[in-house]
């Protein structure tokens, strides 16, 4: 049986000033997720949070999950390139990381990138951070 991850990928801004609503009106994309540190209940990481995947609004649905690492990567950097003037100018004082939930079935394998990809990944000039997640093998799967 061939093991097949999946990925989910965001882009986030996060502080404890950040202000999720000016975040959205100044990139003029829609989150994927927000939280702001009025209502935040995570005392580990009180910050307040804006997030965009590239695709909530256009399909409905909290989390797209991607074949590829790569393929997620790619299609949330073609959306947000044309924003990052917008982005390093109004929020350089928050924490700007990609975030990619890697869920897999086996614990054998890992990601790979193409050289293309990390070339652009360093010229957007944020954190990529990859969290695995062991998911249990059903019938169905």
């Amino acid at each position: 049986m061939k093991k097949i991850d999946t990925y989910t990928i965001e882009f986030r801004i996060e502080g404890l000033e950040l202000q999720p609503l000016k975040v959205t009106n100044i990139l003029e994309l829609n989150p994927c997720q927000t939280r702001d540190m009025h209502t935040c209940i995570n005392k580990r990481n009180p910050n307040a949070l804006w997030a965009y995947d590239g695709v909530y609004f256009e399909n409905n649905s909290p989390a797209y999950n991607w074949k590829t690492l790569e393929e997620g990567l790619l299609f949330i950097l073609d959306k947000l390139e044309s924003k990052l003037d917008l982005i390093e100018t109004n929020f350089f004082m928050y924490k700007r990381y990609f975030w990619c939930a890697n869920f897999q079935k086996s614990f054998d394998g890992g990601v790979s990138l193409s050289p293309q990809l990390l070339k652009r990944l360093a010229d957007f000039n944020t954190e990529l951070i990859i969290s695995n997640y062991h998911i249990e093998e059903t019938k169905n799967n």
